[in-house]
């Protein structure tokens, strides 16, 4: 699967947003979306449990490769993230389920779905593998919701 032409973002698993945002911003040069809080987000592991992440997210003005700042409660569903270091790689792509069956035909392992596996992962999943980065793949379809977020100053 091309996974390199499709990244739009490098995701980063904080302790404190806003110092985080402060960090970032200054070493980087960039300016932030307002935060969305999604408490809970529900989403399913590769063995089909559902669980609740309970998140804080930002996501940087500029682009086309953005940075996106995430905080997790400790004890929510993006431990297992976590577990495999704190940043991962957006990529869009058309559909999730599809890439995603491509992935783990190739030894990809599912951490975390949007939805469980035989409804397609829903809109985003994350996949991992030994040697290579966490990949959160993320359905085009919803590139206006992020356009939107994209563009909000406040």
């Amino acid at each position: 699967m091309e996974i390199l032409a499709g990244i739009f973002h490098h995701g980063v698993i904080v302790d404190d947003l806003e110092a985080a945002m402060v960090h970032f911003g200054t070493t980087m040069g960039c300016t932030w979306t307002p935060v969305r809080t999604f408490d809970p987000m529900p989403v399913w592991n590769a063995a089909g449990e559902q669980l609740d992440a309970k998140l804080r997210v930002v996501y940087s003005h500029q682009g086309p490769l953005r940075m996106e700042l995430i905080e997790s409660v400790p004890g929510s569903a993006y431990d297992a993230m976590r577990a495999l270091g704190p940043s991962h790689l957006g990529v869009w792509v058309d559909s999730v389920a599809d890439s995603a069956e491509a992935m783990l035909a190739e030894g990809w392992e599912l951490v975390l779905g949007g939805a469980p596996a035989d409804q397609g992962h829903g809109a985003i999943a994350y996949l991992s593998r030994s040697g290579s980065p966490v990949i959160e793949l993320v359905a085009r379809a919803i590139t206006p919701v992020m356009e939107e977020w994209w563009a909000a100053k406040e």
